[in-house]
C-alpha cells in the first residue's frame, strides 16, 4: 500500500510538472508571437515613415529645382521686375512644370517700392508636389536683382581694338563702385573712392609699381573677381521702344533733349536729315532707333535712348536740375548703343562747369567702347566730365598722355564722376547685371498660397 500510494504520488507530480510545463510553453509562445507581431508591426510603421522620409525629400529636391529654374531665368532677364506699385501682384514665372516625377510652381514677388532702385528686390516663392502621392513641400527666398547703373565705371576687356593697353593715369579719379572683367593697367597715382574689383589675379603697372606707381584704392581691391556678362544686345530695349508708351525711328536720328516753354521735357527730332519735329517724353522712357543716333541738349524727366548702331554726343547732354548742386533732382539719362558711344571729334558749345564737353548719364557701349573721334590728334581739349556712369565691352581711350609727366598729349584727360543717384535710380529700364543674390530664404506650409502678394 505504501509503494503503491508513492507510485500514485509520483505519477501525480509528474502530470502537474508536464501541466506546468505546458503553461510556461504556452506563455512563451504567446509571447514570442506578440513580440513578432510588434516587430512585423514597427517594420511597416517603419517602411511607411521611410516612404514618407523619401516622398518628403523628393518634393523637397523637386522644389530647389524649381527654385534654381526660377533664379536662373531671373538671372537671363535684361531687365529687372519692376514692383506694380502699392498692392501689385506677384507674377507666375512657372506653372505646373513637369519634372523629377512631379510638378512645380513659382511666383515672384517683385517689391512694390522698386521702381528707381539699382538692386530690385524679390520675393520668389516655390511649390513643388509629387505626382500620385501629393506630397508637396514650399520654399520662399527674397532676392537682389542688381542693374548696371551702380557701376561707375565697368568693362569686359582693358585694351584697345588694336591689343594695346590703355591706363589710368595720375590724373584720374573716380567715384563710385569700378569692375573690370580684364586686367587693371595703372600708371601713377589714379585715386578709386569706392570698391575696386577685376577678374585679372594682379594689377599691370607701367613702371612695375612703386614708387612711381601708387593707385589709391581708398575701399580696397578686389582681384580674381568674378566675370560679370554685359547683355548681348539692346532688344529688350527695342521692344520697349516700340510699344504703346515708347518712341521708336528708322535711320539716323538726330535727338535734343529741350525743355519745353512751359517747362516740360520734351525730344527735337529729324530722322535722315528731315525736319525737325518735337515729341513729348515717350511714357516707359524709352526711345529707341534702328540706326544711328545724334545726341545733345538738355533733360528734364527720365529717358533712356537706345540704338542698334552707334550714339555720337555732339555735344553736352546735361540734365535741366543739376543734380551735384541740387541732390533732389529727377532728371536721369540713360545711352545704351549696340555698337560705339563716341564724342563728336569737333563737338563745341556751352559748359556748365569749365570743362570742354559734359555728359551727365548713364552710358553702356555693347559691341565695343567709348570713346572720342580723332582722340590722337590735335591738342589738348581740356577734361571730359561725366557724372553718371560708364558701361563698355571695351576700354575705349579719350586721349593720349605723356607716361613720363602723365600730362595729356591731345584728346581730353578724364574727370568721371559717379552720380550716387543712380545707385536707387537707374534709367527706365536699363539693363541688369544678371547677378541674383540670394539674401533669406524660409521653408514655408506648402498650402499656403503662392500667388498672395509678399510685400
Amino acid at each position: 500500500m505504501a509503494i503503491t500510494s508513492a507510485r500514485r504520488l509520483a505519477g501525480a507530480a509528474a502530470r502537474d510538472e508536464r501541466g506546468n510545463a505546458l503553461v510556461v510553453t504556452l506563455f512563451v509562445t504567446l509571447a514570442l508571437s506578440g513580440l513578432v507581431m510588434g516587430a512585423l508591426m514597427a517594420s511597416q510603421t517603419e517602411t511607411r515613415l521611410s516612404s514618407n522620409t523619401s516622398m518628403q525629400q523628393k518634393a523637397f529636391y523637386l522644389t530647389e529645382r524649381g527654385l534654381e529654374e526660377s533664379i536662373a531665368f531671373l538671372a537671363q532677364m535684361g531687365q529687372p521686375l519692376v514692383g506694380a506699385g502699392a498692392g501689385g501682384g506677384p507674377v507666375a514665372l512657372f506653372e505646373d512644370v513637369e519634372a523629377g516625377g512631379g510638378r512645380y510652381s513659382a511666383w515672384a514677388d517683385p517689391m512694390d517700392s522698386n521702381s528707381g532702385r539699382s538692386t530690385r528686390f524679390i520675393a520668389l516663392t516655390v511649390r513643388g508636389t509629387l505626382d500620385g502621392s501629393g506630397v508637396s513641400r514650399a520654399l520662399q527666398v527674397r532676392l537682389g536683382q542688381q542693374n548696371f547703373s551702380r557701376y561707375a565705371y565697368f568693362t569686359d576687356i582693358e585694351t584697345s581694338a588694336s591689343g594695346g593697353k590703355i591706363w589710368f593715369t595720375t590724373r584720374d579719379e573716380f567715384y563710385g563702385p569700378v569692375h573690370t572683367n580684364d586686367q587693371l593697367h595703372i600708371s601713377g597715382n589714379p585715386i578709386f573712392h569706392e570698391e575696386v574689383s577685376s577678374g585679372a589675379a594682379a594689377v599691370d603697372y607701367y613702371h612695375g609699381g612703386p614708387p612711381q606707381d601708387q593707385p589709391v584704392f581708398m575701399m580696397g581691391l578686389n582681384l580674381n573677381a568674378d566675370n560679370i556678362q554685359l547683355p548681348p544686345n539692346t532688344d529688350l530695349l527695342r521692344a520697349k521702344g516700340l510699344a504703346a508708351d515708347g518712341l521708336d525711328f528708322i535711320g539716323t536720328t538726330a535727338i535734343e533733349m529741350r525743355v519745353a516753354a512751359g517747362g516740360d521735357g520734351i525730344l527735337r527730332v529729324r530722322v535722315n536729315g528731315g525736319a525737325a519735329v518735337d515729341y513729348p517724353l515717350p511714357v516707359n522712357g524709352v526711345c529707341y532707333v534702328n540706326g544711328k543716333v545724334e545726341l545733345k541738349g538738355t533733360l528734364k524727366g527720365q529717358l533712356t535712348v537706345a540704338c542698334n548702331g552707334d550714339i555720337e554726343i555732339m555735344d553736352n547732354c546735361v540734365y535741366a536740375t543739376d543734380p551735384r548742386v541740387d541732390p533732389t533732382s529727377t532728371d536721369i539719362l540713360g545711352i545704351v548703343a549696340d555698337g560705339d558711344v563716341y564724342m563728336d571729334g569737333y563737338a563745341y558749345g556751352a559748359n556748365v562747369d569749365t570743362a570742354d564737353e559734359t555728359v551727365m548719364a548713364a552710358i553702356m557701349a555693347l559691341d565695343e567702347s567709348f570713346t572720342v573721334e580723332n582722340y590722337n590728334s590735335g591738342s589738348p581739349r581740356g577734361n571730359l566730365v561725366i557724372y553718371g556712369g560708364l558701361i563698355q565691352y571695351r576700354r575705349g581711350p579719350v586721349g593720349t598722355f605723356n607716361p613720363g609727366t602723365g600730362q595729356i598729349v591731345t584728346g581730353y584727360a578724364k574727370a568721371y564722376s559717379y552720380d550716387p543717384r543712380l545707385m536707387d535710380n537707374p534709367p527706365p529700364s536699363f539693363p541688369t547685371t544678371g547677378e541674383v543674390e540670394k539674401l533669406s530664404w524660409q521653408e514655408i506650409d506648402p498650402s499656403q498660397d503662392i500667388t498672395a502678394n509678399y510685400w
